[in-house]
């Protein structure tokens, strides 16, 4: 809910979710630690897995590698997104998310 309370503080798209990642550490961090730290075995019968909690560390090594290039390039030379069309995605993404936890 940080980003739509700084649009309406008259922030850009842009500041908002910049501003939005380190409020949301709060409540990111403790949830995590609980997560990571969870019991329970969802492996089962398939002791390859390199779990920690219920994380995945190979899957989760396979998307940092993947993403890091991406990173490095959007960095350099970010595409240019206008601004009413990034609120709006944002909102059709919120949107998505409330459907998939619904169904």
């Amino acid at each position: 809910m940080t980003v739509p309370a700084m649009r309406r503080a008259g922030h850009t798209m842009h500041v908002a979710t910049a501003l939005a990642n380190p409020l949301t550490l709060a409540i990111a961090l403790p949830a995590a630690a609980v997560f990571l730290g969870g019991s329970g075995d969802p492996a089962g019968p398939h002791p390859h897995l390199a779990l920690v909690g219920l994380v995945d560390l190979r899957a989760a090594g396979a998307l940092l590698v993947g993403a890091l290039p991406v990173i490095a390039v959007l960095r350099r030379r970010p595409p240019h997104i206008p601004d009413r069309l990034y609120a709006w995605t944002y909102v059709a993404l919120l949107a998505a998310v409330a459907v998939a936890m619904v169904l």
